[in-house]
């Protein structure tokens, strides 16, 4: 039940509302936390601040901080202990903390902004500004499309949330207990029709929403819908939700997964027919080059891209808004990212870093899985590997930036160093981009890989005077595609789902695939994980795929990198770089001990801050807390 409250508007007013600048820098803004009510909505450009100001929660989504989302999962580690992490990799995570609680899924960050969103709806509504009927529809339906997006962060972390739809008093916060799962899907979607509908005459925009960003989010929530941990036959396999005593918080009771999976298609459909997306057309793989720069363009070109479909751009959202205190202007969030995660031969952090779990997904260019049991595969692991392989990852011997002044007399060549190199007369020398290197060890991979992914190769690393410009993707095209392929699998059309996976196949340069059945769930599977690193995709695909104990019942892996001097060659310690003509090379996959990953099924639904519960008693908290 959507809980509706009096409208004592004024007391939350004070929420820092921003003038308007300019188009194409729309929160590069002045606060006006001291606007009263009336003078808000009662002006056309405060009331267009208004709403401008409910997207300062998005952040940079996954670009916003030094840890990611994929960092919970078997993708990726976080270099640094003590932030929380480990409340997921380890299931440590309690009512009273213990977890990493990111801005744009934190029930005490977004609520807020959903209270603000309420206002905008009900007071445009009124529309005592007087603005034009198509302002009027944009403005309401920006406000309807971000209440449905913030409602969606919370309930793939929560399940079912608390429901307002109309502003609070703050005396009267208290006494609202969660809605069901199924009425908070149903009030995202009803949300998310009346945006699209609002936002039929809105301009195109990467930044601001419109009709095709609305019908993209409602094939992303009823593709969680219709997922296996919220369908009751699939999900009572999972102990601690099978014994929770308010099961309709967390999934679905009643209706048809088959059902909500038709739903679910016909939702992707509608956005795969509105739009196009980012060579599509190939008629069979792309070659090896080509795929490596079709993906890089992706992220690289950020909103210049076709498969962008919204998302944060750094030039024109404002980073120095009130969602990044202390910041320099845009210097937050993607300006930061190759700093957060770069190698520390670089003087970057290696924030988070990739996994040998992840590295292991990628197939050999030809579709052939990768292997460490086959000797072959295992002698030279990075060799003819699929184009994302390259796009995404630093390994040892990748090209990369040039160094900087004091770090060229360690690498003169600007390839990634992660090996460890033996020479003919004994010298041992770490690799600059190892923990044991010359530089900044503490900051370098505990795996032996760094993401290549989202950070601009054309930025030299001295930061901070030279920030990269790299947008945030909060939709792709490609996810909606990716939605699609999920949908007719489940509901029984493999020709349709072969058909636009191989689309999306050919762009990555890899063959068509022609499985069926669970082979091809699996296979549609590990293409999506490789697609969307690092876009906020893993964590909650592994939730709802019921894939937990698979993703973290696994310690994280280092792949120890060995070279050798080949007898009879000459070359010096001061001038080596990764050469098989020179060196014999072994790759030993290694277990470390740094997080002790293992799974704990109440970590499928986060769990209620004990200081919400206090607050609200009438609140029920999740399964296993």
């Amino acid at each position: 039940m959507m809980r509706k409250k009096g409208l004592k508007i004024a007391v939350l007013m004070a929420f820092g509302l921003l003038i308007v600048g300019c188009n194409d820098d729309f929160l590069e803004t002045t606060p006006l936390s001291q606007a009263s009510d009336q003078s808000v909505w009662s002006d056309k450009k405060l009331a267009e601040a208004a709403v401008l100001d409910l997207y300062q929660a998005t952040w940079a989504g996954t670009l916003t901080r030094e840890e990611t989302t994929d960092a919970f999962t078997d993708q990726a580690v976080f270099t640094h202990p003590g932030r929380g992490v480990d409340g997921y990799t380890e299931g440590k995570m309690n009512p009273s903390g213990s977890f990493m609680d990111m801005q744009w899924f934190s029930w005490p960050q977004l609520y807020p902004f959903i209270r603000n969103a309420n206002i905008a709806i009900v007071r445009l509504q009124e529309n005592e500004a007087e603005l034009d009927e198509v302002t009027k529809n944009q403005l309401l339906g920006e406000a309807y499309f971000l209440r449905a997006y913030y409602y969606t962060q919370l309930m793939r972390q929560f399940g079912g949330v608390v429901l307002l739809t109309e502003p609070l008093e703050l005396d009267s916060e208290a006494n609202n207990p969660r809605g069901t799962f199924e009425e908070t899907i149903n009030l995202i979607v009803s949300d998310i029709d009346q945006a699209i509908v609002l936002l039929e005459d809105a301009p195109a925009s990467k930044a601001r929403v419109h009709k095709i960003t609305a019908l993209a989010l409602k094939s992303r929530v009823l593709t969680h819908a219709a997922s296996d941990l919220y369908e009751p036959s699939k999900a009572s396999s999972v102990p601690t939700i099978a014994s929770y005593s308010n099961p309709e918080l967390i999934g679905y009771t009643g209706g048809s997964q088959t059902s909500r999976w038709e739903a679910a298609k016909a939702a992707s459909k509608a956005l795969l027919d509105a739009t196009t997306g980012y060579k599509l057309d190939y008629s069979a793989p792309a070659s090896q080059e080509e795929a490596i720069q079709n993906y890089e363009d992706i992220w690289l070109q950020g909103g210049g891209n076709q498969d962008f479909i919204w998302g944060r751009l750094v030039q024109e959202f404002g980073f120095g808004s009130r969602t990044y205190p202390g910041g320099d202007g845009w210097s937050q969030g993607p300006g930061m990212v190759a700093l957060y995660h770069g190698p520390n031969g670089y003087h970057e952090w290696a924030g988070t870093t990739p996994t040998e779990a992840l590295v292991s997904k990628y197939t050999f260019a030809d579709g052939t899985e990768f292997d460490w049991n086959n000797p072959v595969h295992a002698a030279a692991p990075y060799e003819n590997r699929e184009a994302r392989f390259y796009s995404t990852f630093l390994f040892d011997g990748a090209p990369w930036k040039p160094r900087t002044d004091d770090v060229v007399k360690f690498d003169k060549y600007n390839e990634l160093q992660t090996g460890f190199y033996t020479f003919s007369d004994g010298t041992i020398v770490n690799g600059v981009d190892t923990r044991q290197g010359p530089v900044e060890d503490w900051n370098g991979s505990r795996t032996g890989y760094y993401f290549r992914k989202f950070a601009d190769p054309t930025i030299p690393a001295s930061w901070p005077n030279n920030l990269q410009k790299v947008d945030a993707p909060y939709i792709r095209y490609t996810e909606v595609l990716l939605n699609y392929v999920e949908a007719s699998i489940n509901s029984g059309d493999e020709g349709e789902a072969r058909s636009w996976l191989n689309k999306l196949r050919f762009r990555n340069g890899l063959p068509a695939v022609t499985s069926a059945g669970s082979e091809l769930l699996e296979i549609y599977k590990r293409e999506r994980d490789k697609e969307l690193v690092n876009e906020d995709a893993r964590l909650f695909d592994m939730k709802r795929w019921l894939e937990g104990p698979q993703s973290l019942n696994q310690q994280v892996q280092q792949v120890v990198v060995q070279a050798t001097q080949k007898p009879g060659t000459s070359v010096t310690p001061e001038d080596y770089r990764k050469d098989t003509a020179l060196f014999d090379y072994t790759y030993t996959p290694t277990n470390i001990v740094f997080e002790n990953r293992i799974w704990q099924d109440h970590v499928y639904f986060m769990p209620i801050k004990q200081e919400e519960i206090d607050k609200d008693p009438s609140l029920i908290q999740n399964p296993g807390y």
